[in-house]
């Protein structure tokens, strides 16, 4: 659990009068114990980290394998840290040739859309070819909340998880989607019968990520063979 540190002010019977230029040292500046400030921690559920633990990870730069390092993914940040050789972390160039494989999990910078916007993050790819499922990794800060009243509880800082799906095609910018038949059918082609009857054939659940992987790998073959023919 981490800790955030919180200044809170406790200033009572502090008066101000005609005349006076400083108060407590002669420079007119308070000291935070003048001042009755105290410092202390609370709590902050969760981590900015999907591990907090460094693993064992290597770089791939053009396709080939660089250097390896220990490496945590900060899903607040969007940044890769890597430990060098005195044990400090540093951040990872996020660059669209520069590949990284933690623990066997790959994280690969693809543009996306968000806001209407086009941006660059980090994606863990779950398929390979023409189209693809991805997942971005994130997580937001979420704010502490005090009680309204003498019933509800204190809830406290904390880090939330939500990761998103996204589906790219190509060198497109990556859309983000939902897992349903409809999101994905739309975005592969919404009027193909062909994928609805694998779908039928295979008995298919659109809201599984390994079963939407297999209609988007199938989807793939036909698109090759499209263009062989």
């Amino acid at each position: 659990m981490n800790r955030l540190l919180i200044l809170m002010f406790f200033i009572s019977n502090l008066c101000f009068s005609q005349g006076v230029q400083g108060i407590g040292r002669p420079a007119g500046v308070l000291t935070p114990a003048q001042m009755g400030m105290s410092f202390f921690e609370v709590p902050i559920d969760g981590s900015p980290y999907m591990n907090e633990i460094f693993k064992k990870g290597k770089t791939i730069i053009n396709g080939k394998h660089t250097s390896d390092a220990l490496m945590r993914y900060d899903a607040y940040r969007d940044a890769i840290e890597i430990k060098n050789e005195n044990d400090v972390a540093r951040t990872l160039l996020r660059r669209s040739n520069i590949v990284a494989d933690i623990d066997g999990t790959i994280y690969m910078v693809r543009e996306y859309r968000e806001s209407g916007e086009n941006k660059l993050g980090y994606f863990n790819p779950l398929n390979e070819g023409y189209a693809r499922l991805l997942k971005k990794p994130k997580k937001i800060f979420v704010q502490a909340e005090n009680p309204e009243n003498g019933y509800d509880k204190f809830k406290p800082a904390k880090y939330q998880d939500i990761s998103m799906y996204y589906m790219q095609k190509g060198d497109e910018p990556a859309i983000e989607t939902k897992l349903s038949k409809r999101k994905i059918l739309s975005f592969l082609d919404d009027s193909s019968e062909i994928l609805k009857q694998y779908i039928k054939k295979n008995e298919l659940n659109m809201r599984l990520e390994s079963d939407i992987i297999q209609l988007i790998n199938y989807y793939n073959t036909q698109e090759t063979n499209k263009k062989i023919l």
